[in-house]
Parts: C-alpha cells; sequence; structure tokens
C-alpha cells in the first residue's frame, strides 16, 4: 500500500528565504572595510571596490531569491509514496518522493534544466531511519525529479517524514538556501511480531477438548449471552430474544469458532513496552490465522469500543488488530495500570464462561489485579505470560504460583526468550517454569 497525495508546493506560499555562508560574510565585510577605507583615505578606486564587492553580495541574495521562487512555481507539484504502509518495526520500507514540473510547453526548457541540477535530500526521524544516514536513489526526467530510499523502522508509532529540502545556491557561494517542498506526513508503524501460526490450532483446539473432551462442535453448540454495543445484528438469536424480552446473540463458540481474548498489562518501561506489544499482538494474529475471532483488551484499549475481530475476514481483522497497537502508550502509574487490568479482567470474565480462551501478557501481579483475574482460570481455557526481566524475577515468580493456584497455565518470560519456542512448550507441555 502507498501513502502521500500530490500537493502544489506552493498551495501554502512559503517565502523564500536564503542564509548567508562563511564566503558571503567574508565578502560583505571586506567590501565594508575597502570602502571605508578608500573613503577615509580619498581613494576613489578603493571606494568602488569596496562598493563592487558589497553589490556582488546583494547580487547573489537577489539570485537565490529568485531562483528559488522560480523552483516554487514551476515545481508545484510533491508527492511521497511509503511502501509498505504502515511499515513494520524491524522490517525495511521505501519511500519514493517524486517532485513535478507544471504543465507548461512554454517553460519546458527551463523545467529540464532546474530538474537537472536540483540537489534534493529528505527529512525523515531516527526511529525510521535507525539513527544512520539515508542513501537515495535520484531519477531525473525533464520536468521530474524522483528520489529513492530505504527505511528501516526500529520502533512502533507514528513518527514524522518530510518535508524534503531543496538545496541551492548562488554561482558564487555566497548565499544557500534550503527549500521545503511537500509537507511533512507521520508514518504508522507497527510493532514487530513473531509468526505463531503453527502454535494457534493447539492453544484453539485445547480449548475444545476441556469443554467437550472429543465431541466435535456441531452448528447447534450455540450458547446465548446478552447482546453489546457493537455486536452483529446477523448473531441476533431472535426467538430466545423475544422469550426473555432482552437482546441475546449467539456466541462465536459456535462451528468451532471459539473467540478468544488477548489481555495486555503495558509495562512502564519503554523496551519492556514494545516488547509485550509485540508477544500480545502475535498471539492475537495467530488466532486469527487459526480462523477464530479474538480481541485485546487492557490499558490504553477503550473498552466500549473493544470488539472481537474476524468476521469481516482475517486480513481485514489483521489490519484492525495492528493498528489499534500503533499509539498504545505506557500506563501513567503502576496504580493505573492495575485498574487497567481489572477492567480488562472483568471485562473478559462475561464471555469466559461461554467458552471464550484468554491469554494474558503481564507484569508480576499486585493483589487486586490478581484477584480480577483469578476467577478466570476456573474455565480452563487460560494462559499468562509474566515478564520476568532483570529485578522483576523474584515478583513474577511469585504471581505464577498464584495464576498456576486458580487453575491459570502460566509461566515467567524474558524479553530474551525465544517467544515461539517458550509458547509452543507452553502449548504442548502444559506448566513450565
Amino acid at each position: 500500500m502507498t501513502t502521500g497525495n500530490a500537493k502544489p508546493s506552493g498551495a501554502r506560499r512559503r517565502r523564500p528565504r536564503a542564509e548567508m555562508t562563511s564566503r558571503g560574510t567574508g565578502m560583505l565585510a571586506s567590501g565594508v572595510v575597502i570602502a571605508a577605507l578608500g573613503v577615509g583615505l580619498s581613494t576613489p578606486i578603493l571606494v568602488h571596490i569596496g562598493v563592487a564587492m558589497t553589490c556582488a553580495v546583494a547580487v547573489a541574495w537577489i539570485w537565490v531569491l529568485l531562483a528559488v521562487d522560480s523552483f516554487l512555481r514551476t515545481f508545484p507539484l510533491a508527492r511521497r509514496q511509503v511502501s509498505p504502509h504502515p511499515l513494520t518495526a524491524g522490517r525495511s520500507g521505501t519511500v519514493t518522493v517524486t517532485i513535478e514540473a507544471a504543465r507548461s510547453r512554454a517553460r519546458h526548457r527551463l523545467r529540464r534544466s532546474l530538474a537537472e541540477h536540483l540537489d534534493i535530500r529528505e527529512q525523515a526521524s531516527a526511529e525510521l531511519t535507525g539513527g544512520m544516514g539515508t542513501k537515495a536513489t535520484v531519477r531525473r526526467e525533464p520536468g521530474r525529479l524522483e528520489l529513492s530510499y530505504a527505511v528501516h523502522p526500529v520502533r512502533r508509532g507514528r513518527w514524522p517524514l518530510g518535508p524534503s529540502l531543496v538545496h541551492s545556491s548562488d554561482p558564487f557561494g555566497m548565499f544557500l538556501a534550503n527549500t521545503p517542498v511537500g509537507e511533512p506526513q507521520l508514518v504508522p508503524v507497527w510493532p514487530a511480531v513473531v509468526d505463531l501460526s503453527a502454535t494457534a490450532g493447539a492453544l484453539m483446539g485445547h480449548a475444545d477438548r476441556i469443554v467437550l473432551g472429543a465431541r466435535t462442535p456441531s452448528p447447534d453448540d450455540a450458547s446465548l449471552r446478552d447482546y453489546r454495543e457493537g455486536d452483529d445484528l446477523r448473531r441476533v438469536h431472535w426467538a430466545s430474544s423475544a422469550r426473555r424480552g432482552t437482546m441475546l446473540v449467539r456466541s462465536d463458540e459456535r462451528a468451532g469458532r471459539r473467540p478468544a481474548s488477548v489481555i495486555l498489562d503495558p509495562p512502564r518501561d519503554p523496551k519492556a513496552l514494545e516488547w509485550g506489544i509485540s508477544a500480545a499482538a502475535s498471539i492475537a494474529l495467530s488466532v486469527l490465522d487459526s480462523g477464530h475471532p479474538v480481541r485485546m483488551v487492557g490499558a490504553g484499549l477503550d473498552p466500549a469500543a473493544i470488539r472481537h475481530l474476524g468476521d469481516r475476514g482475517s486480513a481485514a481483522a489483521r489490519v484492525d488488530l495492528l493498528n489499534q497497537t500503533i499509539d498504545l502508550r505506557a500506563p501513567v502509574s503502576r496504580g493505573a495500570a492495575t485498574d487497567a487490568l481489572v477492567r480488562a479482567a472483568s471485562l473478559t470474565a462475561e464471555d469466559a464462561t461461554q467458552g471464550e480462551v484468554t491469554v494474558a501478557v503481564v507484569d508480576p501481579l499486585e493483589k487486586e489485579a490478581l484477584d480480577a483475574l483469578s476467577p478466570l482460570g476456573d474455565t480452563g481455557r487460560a494462559w499468562a505470560l509474566v515478564r520476568s526481566d532483570e529485578y522483576l524475577e523474584e515478583e513474577a515468580r511469585a504471581t505464577v504460583r498464584a495464576l498456576r493456584r486458580s487453575g491459570w497455565r502460566a509461566t515467567t518470560v524474558t524479553a530474551a526468550d525465544d517467544l515461539e519456542a517458550l509458547w509452543t512448550r507452553m502449548l504442548t507441555a502444559g506448566d513450565i517454569s
């Protein structure tokens, strides 16, 4: 996918600006001094030389301003394309900047001359370039200049890109001008994810075996729950709703499409936050790939707007789910994180009794959060990854023991662990230390 619409660089007219170089400063100072000496010594030749040097600086300044103004009028179109869009942390992408001239045959030669001599560079945040410079490939055509370069996003989020800067100067190098072209934009970057699709069948299949034994779910195994805002009206069971006097909907358990919820407890540490989001998103995507609806709940995700994704197809659901993670931020305090986790557990508990699978990616938990999560373990369909980096090891082990006593299948995990290998062992071997 691409983004970046053509926008006239003159749509918001910028005043041409030029900066004096050290050469221009030296020329101007020398001209003033020589002219002053000529006046003081009554030497007309020195006055003429000083005035000529000062005038040369003025001419250079006018030259650059006219060149910039001519450029803005002649090349009004600038657009940027980012592919793929959004980008993904840890995966390279490509940015193409195209500057085009206005379509006017009368200025064809001027457009061609300017395009052949333009020096253009792109501005990109360190989060998109990895803190390294970019090597661009430039292609020049009459009335058109195209700049292509690779980006290497290193962090999830929205990061600034552009505007492009066109470098120009006078023939003597006394003034320089960097002219912004096009508009800046914020480029979204998805979190890095691990392919866990091979394990999703084990996760959802294990949940089915717990509830149904060896029996295969049939279309008649639909359970009913109260209607909530955002539910698909096509799932409303009208006969039962009429009998009870309240709207009831079929759960997604029927036809083997058991839903899942992934609870995310965002850490306050920036590096740990990225790992937690990546792990939660990887697990959620693996559920989608297995054909089951899934949702992510936790701090930063509005409970009122949360719904299971997957009814519109896996591809669209993947985009929706990853888009939810772009703007996630760390909670302002551990207390705020605990409150959000309690709300997420309460929301998940409403569907847990209907057969929903629960996976939690959490930090070591406070007692209030443990009390909220414990009932979910009674269903036998709850898994937890508890972060145990550095100083959190003892607290993490205590959290794992408490969750296991409540029926959860839980283990400690660090950012250095191989998530795919650990998750596979957890699903196939049960609890691991």
